[in-house]
């Protein structure tokens, strides 16, 4: 992958780029808090409510396979923005939906939307960028995109205070929608748009990249952190509203403590890379995931019933996820020469198909006990350590 720096004029595309990805985000994260009142609100129960959250992952992961490819026989630019449109008139469903049914087919077009902007805004990244700028401004941008699951449940646990959990949504739309326009303004246009739509030659492609472990690797490694962080998400208002009886806003204090980890971890990529290079980043990385999830198991015998158990050692495993999501990120996308689209399009559904999955784990084996969720930690972090200890890591001049 041979990136460069962009023209001037699109100097400010990554950063209304994260913005727009912050109000996709915040789509999951901001309404957490409301989850006992939506469950109040339609009669059904935490159950199905949490199920809200496993139908976006769902339409997350449905189309990125097909994006991969339009994307690069049509464009970034157009499937982005398109994708934008989608998104936002989902939100307003959300917001104004009567049915718990309703807002779980509105949940999992969201879903689908978000789609557009990991495969076609983050390939476009890709594009524009060397290694060098691309993980840096990876990195920045996930220092950003973070502030979504680490203020989202604060900025809900506030408009609750104050209006109905439907505002959440309304004010995101709103959001979504001002930041598309910039988006149309700014976006420029890195597909070539001369890939085949054969099936047989999109299969072949996609064949490729399955099959290349050098890709594979980094994208296991990402799936199985990514994984860890999303069933804290899903079971963290849980466990400390109800388990704990804290207020909405305890939880969202503990949420900026665990992903501000995360934002601490990408300054680390920023003023370390270059002093100690990426293949010592990412070692530390994959000892800090699975430190954390070793800590949860062993602070869940010796604090039984403190909330400090769990959330210092999901501080350490979000440490070294921010560490390691940026480095790992590019190093699957210089894998190998195929088409940006089809590698965004696998990379994407891994990550879909690892947020469903650590959902879909809370949902199943979460009980309500610290052990139980300590379990599930240290599983995914000893998988990431595991599988990304021997990564190989080639580290490309600057251009």
């Amino acid at each position: 992958m041979r990136g460069s720096m962009p023209p001037k004029a699109h100097g400010y595309f990554p950063l209304i780029l994260v913005l727009y990805e912050m109000a996709n985000y915040l789509s999951n994260d901001a309404y957490l808090p409301a989850l006992p009142s939506i469950a109040q609100e339609f009669g059904v129960s935490n159950h199905l409510v949490q199920l809200t959250l496993t139908t976006f992952f769902l339409g997350n992961a449905t189309m990125q396979l097909i994006l991969g490819p339009v994307s690069e026989r049509y464009g970034r630019r157009p499937v982005l923005l398109y994708g934008g449109v989608v998104f936002v008139l989902s939100t307003f469903v959300c917001a104004f939906t009567q049915s718990i049914a309703m807002m779980l087919v509105a949940r999992f077009i969201q879903g689908a939307a978000v789609t557009s902007m990991l495969i076609a805004g983050y390939g476009t990244i890709h594009a524009l960028y060397d290694q060098a700028h691309a993980i840096k401004t990876l990195a920045w941008m996930s220092s950003i995109t973070v502030l979504a699951p680490a203020l989202g449940p604060l900025l809900g646990s506030f408009i609750l205070l104050v209006a109905s959990w439907r505002w959440i949504f309304i004010i995101l739309a709103i959001w979504a929608m001002l930041l598309l326009c910039m988006l149309y303004k700014f976006t420029p246009e890195t597909a070539e748009r001369q890939a085949s739509m054969h099936p047989i030659h999109i299969m072949k492609q996609y064949g490729a990249v399955l099959s290349d472990w050098k890709f594979a690797q980094p994208v296991l490694v990402m799936s199985f952190l990514f994984g860890a962080m999303i069933a804290w998400i899903a079971a963290g208002p849980f466990l400390v509203m109800e388990n704990f009886h804290y207020s909405a806003q305890v939880f969202g204090y503990m949420q900026a403590i665990v992903f501000g980890s995360f934002i601490v971890g990408t300054y680390c990529v920023r003023f370390l890379m270059e002093k100690i290079g990426l293949f010592k980043l990412v070692r530390i990385s994959l000892s800090l995931a699975f430190a954390g999830g070793a800590l949860s198991i062993i602070f869940s015998f010796i604090l039984p019933g403190h909330l400090f158990d769990i959330i210092a050692p999901l501080a350490i495993l979000s440490l070294g996820s921010g560490i390691g999501f940026p480095i790992m990120n590019r190093l699957a996308i210089e894998a190998n020469e195929q088409p940006m689209g089809i590698k965004m399009a696998v990379f994407a559904s891994a990550m879909a198909f690892s947020a469903l999955a650590g959902s879909a784990v809370i949902s199943s084996f979460y009980d309500g006990k610290i052990i139980s969720f300590a379990v599930i930690l240290i599983i995914f972090g000893a998988l990431a350590l595991a599988f990304g200890y021997s990564i190989k890591i080639t580290e490309q001049p600057k251009t």
